[in-house]
């Protein structure tokens, strides 16, 4: 992997420290054993903590009172694992991949595929000797239908741990709902909300993937700096996760002394883009979209035919995903982006995660969704191990050593702060030839982007006007 160029790191550090200053104005590693019959995705490489650790945590209430009968009592005989993704919808493609990236960690614990489709299950995984029951559920990217679908597994299939969900807002909703039922555990898949860890954080909701606004770090610095941008408009889909993307470039790129000029902000599955279009002011250096799947691709083709390419763009992490980049072919090249994923990155353990999806799923290569849905339950999955699948004590013991995962991904190092969120590396990244190159690797990303956490925190959460510019 590609060491951090001195010099840009350097800029990178000297914007972190502006940046706080106006952030506060804005007022607003050990082996893992191989499956017997499949191909080790990665090396689990993790640092498990002392066994003495999960022992405490589950002996500090020594005698809980169970809410129902030993016969009954959730995971004696089986633990159930729901996946929810967004199977319908304008982003129905992408939770494909996220249930690829499911399958393929439970196939690494004994697992066989039920079938080819999206919601056939795995039959045959265990952890700990304990037998795994997939329940996969789908939604449409909005939080009711998410939170519905996730109640029934929970309350009709008895799920004890729950992977997903994929859009932003799902993520805050069922944040919500599994507050309620410190015995389940929420293991976000892709939802990229900022506020799903890092204000009011539930004890039972972990994130192993960055939010959105960790994923656009180094956009604004890069814009500023090499493209000599300095006044931008910014195009997004209007939801949490896009507010994330575009806070986290404004606060890079106004420290520098960069303005916006405009803000807009397009309904989820929009189809017709061009009066949004119109309103992109024709003096700015360049535009900022944030959008994902099918309104990405149908924004960049009606965005050329309305403005010719004049005004360059630059990108948030999912516009130019792996997973939509072969449907914006030779338009994607020469786009900037920061995000988690990147072609070249140069890890073992990347190679061999992209070897076997391929095997599994011929023609899937690596994108955010299957990787992250993948890091997900694979880190549930080694938890659960450590604790030898017991969780009659509330999952308190699992919870417990869930926090302390730390493993080398197919996309680098992960462990989590105090609020269950990771800390990841990213990657400053441009297309060229049909893939992500990398141009920087932004070692450590943390939920604050380097700022001063009471600083960060107080400036409140992005917004469609949060933080202030221009």
């Amino acid at each position: 992997m590609r060491t951090p160029k001195r010099r840009a790191l350097g800029r990178l550090l000297a914007v972190l420290a502006a940046a706080s200053l106006f952030a506060v104005g804005c007022g607003d590693n050990g082996d893992s054993a191989e499956p017997a019959d499949e191909p080790a995705a990665t090396a689990a490489g993790q640092d498990a903590p002392d066994s003495t650790e999960a022992s405490d945590a589950s002996e500090s209430d020594s005698d809980p009172e169970p809410s129902s009968t030993d016969d009954d009592a959730p995971g004696t005989d089986r633990i159930v694992i729901g996946a929810i993704s967004t199977l319908d919808g304008p982003f129905a493609a992408l939770g494909d991949f996220s249930m690829h990236g499911v399958k393929l960690a439970l196939l690494e614990y004994g697992g066989t595929l039920d079938g080819t489709a999206t919601r056939d299950g795995v039959s045959g995984a265990s952890v700990a000797g304990i037998p795994i029951e997939l329940v996969i559920e789908g939604s449409d990217a909005t939080p009711d239908v998410a939170v519905e679908a996730t109640r029934k597994m929970v309350e009709q299939d008895g799920a004890n741990i729950v992977i997903g969900p994929l859009s932003g807002d799902e993520g805050l909703a069922l944040k919500d709902y599994i507050r309620e039922l410190p015995h389940v555990t929420l293991v976000n898949g892709t939802s990229a909300s900022q506020d799903l860890t890092l204000r009011d954080p539930a004890d039972n909701v972990f994130r192993f993937g960055g939010d959105g606004a960790m994923w656009t770090f180094g956009v604004g610095t890069y814009a500023y700096e090499e493209l000599g941008y300095r006044r931008i408009a910014t195009v997004a889909e209007d939801y949490s996760y896009p507010y994330d993307q575009v806070g986290a470039v404004l606060t890079e790129f106004c420290a520098l002394g960069g303005t916006v000029a405009e803000r807009i902000w397009v309904p989820l599955g929009t189809q017709d883009y061009s009066s949004f279009v119109a309103q992109i002011p024709s003096d700015v250096d360049g535009v900022f979209f944030a959008m994902g799947g099918t309104d990405a691709i149908n924004f960049v083709k009606q965005y050329d035919e309305f403005t010719g390419q004049a005004i360059p763009l630059i990108a948030g992490p999912t516009a130019v995903d792996q997973s939509v980049l072969s449907e914006l072919g030779s338009r994607a090249e020469g786009l900037i982006s920061s995000g988690p994923v990147v072609d070249d990155s140069g890890l073992a353990e990347f190679d061999a995660f992209a070897e076997y999806l391929d095997s599994v799923f011929p023609g899937q290569t690596p994108n955010i969704f299957n990787v992250y849905y993948y890091v997900a339950i694979k880190s549930a999955l080694q938890a659960l191990e450590e604790v030898g699948g017991d969780i009659n004590d509330d999952s308190r013991a699992f919870q417990a050593a869930l926090a302390q995962q730390s493993w080398v991904t197919p996309i680098g190092p992960v462990s989590l702060d105090d609020n269950r969120q990771a800390v990841v590396d990213m990657y400053l990244r441009r297309v060229e030839n049909g893939a992500q190159g990398t141009i920087e690797t932004l070692p450590k990303v943390n939920a604050t982007l380097g700022f001063d956490r009471d600083d960060y925190i107080a400036q409140g959460s992005f917004s469609r006007e949060n933080p202030s510019c221009g």
